[in-house]
């Protein structure tokens, strides 16, 4: 299973559970390095002699066979620490905060690019990479801050919707639904035919992934979820009624599980590997190689998995994809910005893409279509590689513009939101009408 931000199948995800620090390394003065003394996007000898400090996750973490390809062609020696991911935001602010760079090169999930961008901690890359690097790179758009790009994207991470077409086919149905009531129809029908009690595996327990779902929904249907003001577009359109209501209809009509109001996201994505349930709402991409030999904990080797487009509203069917990536970023304190930046294109190169998805330590799925063209000739990824390529113009970020600083305490509220509507608590109508009130009070607060 390959890395993504979701579960995997494999241990690698034990192995971002704990830190492993390779060579602890920092920037030791926040005084600004010298400009970008080579062509921008180039790989050459004119920082020769440099050393570098890579904080990273496990699965961003080249082996040294990899790394040594580098030094071989630029002279520039790489020192990598090696963090949990959860751990790693903090120590950017804390070594942000005082006044020092954490390294030369840090990791930058999309979740961060307002915080980050807003208190002047990253790099602008637009005279270190060419156009070509950051707009071929799947999902950049979400790692610019006030039209600057502050971060080059390194892990294809987005969201569709994953079928078990061989359960769909026990029920008599042979293609996948394209909106949410026909979704909720074969839902049905696959309950009734006794293939699965619960067909739909959604979390509804009060966290990030909760909220996650939701975002598929409004985006894959056409719609924002806050416009570049931060104000709530869920609430303008009727898409955000439109939406509590289909997941208010799933779990009343008995589609999900009941005890979903207490599942993680990780316990979703096991009932669809151990053939309990017969869709993935928010899946990730890479779920469709559970179908293969050897998959830890699946049961559904050999069965046929899709994964597409997410479903629509009735009035749209081809919205966007959510992109949930990750990126590599160069803080503004780092006195190597231009040796960093030569490490971003070196690793943004197909060969380099390649190796990541190939180790199974990292797993990364590649963010461009060359690179992804390329894994494509080997038999084995055509499944998930075809299903991203078909999807990869549709990928977008979540929120136009980025996350507003405050976003963590909107998707809370929306994760809250949404239990509540799916337990029949609160009508979708006054959800909406609460959670655009509340997302307001959020944004005036936080300025």
């Amino acid at each position: 299973m390959k890395h993504t931000r979701g579960p995997r199948l494999t241990a690698v995800a034990l192995s971002a559970v704990l830190a492993t620090t390779l060579v602890a390394c920092s920037s030791p003065s926040p005084a600004a390095g010298p400009a970008n003394q080579s062509t921008p996007g180039a790989i050459d000898k004119t920082y020769a002699g440099t050393t570098i400090s890579l904080l990273v996750p496990s699965w961003a973490t080249f082996k040294p066979a990899i790394l040594d390809d580098f030094t071989q062609r630029t002279g520039i020696t790489v020192k990598v620490q090696t963090v949990a991911f959860d751990a790693i935001h903090d120590k950017i602010v804390t070594a942000e905060a005082s006044g020092q760079a954490p390294a030369d090169v840090i990791e930058l999930d999309w979740t961060w690019v307002s915080q980050f961008g807003a208190a002047g901690w990253l790099e602008p890359l637009g005279s270190y990479l060419t156009a070509d690097q950051i707009q071929g790179a799947a999902g950049s758009s979400s790692f610019s801050y006030q039209g600057k790009q502050i971060g080059l994207p390194y892990s294809l991470d987005f969201r569709g919707t994953a079928y078990n077409m061989t359960m769909f086919k026990k029920a008599g149905i042979s293609k996948p639904p394209t909106t949410w009531a026909e979704l909720l129809t074969d839902a049905k029908a696959l309950k009734a035919a006794g293939v699965c009690d619960f067909p739909i595996g959604v979390p509804l327990s009060i966290s990030e992934n909760t909220a996650t779902p939701w975002y598929t929904l409004i985006r894959a249907a056409g719609g924002d979820v806050l416009d570049t003001q931060g104000q709530p577009a869920f609430a303008t359109n009727g898409l955000g009624e439109r939406s509590f209501q289909f997941i208010r209809d799933m779990y009343a009509s008995g589609v999900i599980d009941p005890g979903a109001i207490g599942l993680s996201v990780e316990q979703v994505s096991q009932a669809f590997i151990g053939g309990t349930s017969a869709v993935m709402l928010s899946a990730y991409p890479s779920v469709v190689n559970a179908n293969k030999p050897n998959q830890a904990g699946s049961n559904i080797v050999g069965n046929e998995l899709q994964f597409v487009h997410a479903p629509g509203d009735k009035d749209n069917t081809t919205g966007a994809s959510i992109a949930l990536e990750e990126a590599l970023a160069i803080p503004a304190a780092s006195t190597h910005k231009g040796a960093a930046a030569m490490y971003l294109s070196w690793q943004n190169e197909t060969a380099q893409k390649v190796a990541a998805y190939n180790d199974p330590d990292q797993g990364v799925l590649p963010t461009t279509q060359a690179a992804l063209q390329e894994l494509s000739k080997n038999p084995d990824n055509s499944a998930l590689v075809g299903s991203v390529l078909t999807l990869f113009p549709t990928i977008e970020p979540v929120i136009p513009g980025g996350p507003p600083t405050w976003y963590t305490k909107f998707s809370a509220e929306v994760a809250a939101t949404i239990q509540s509507v799916a337990l029949g608590q609160v009508s979708p109508a006054n959800a909406v009408a609460a959670l655009a009130e509340k997302t307001k009070q959020i944004a005036n607060q936080a300025k």
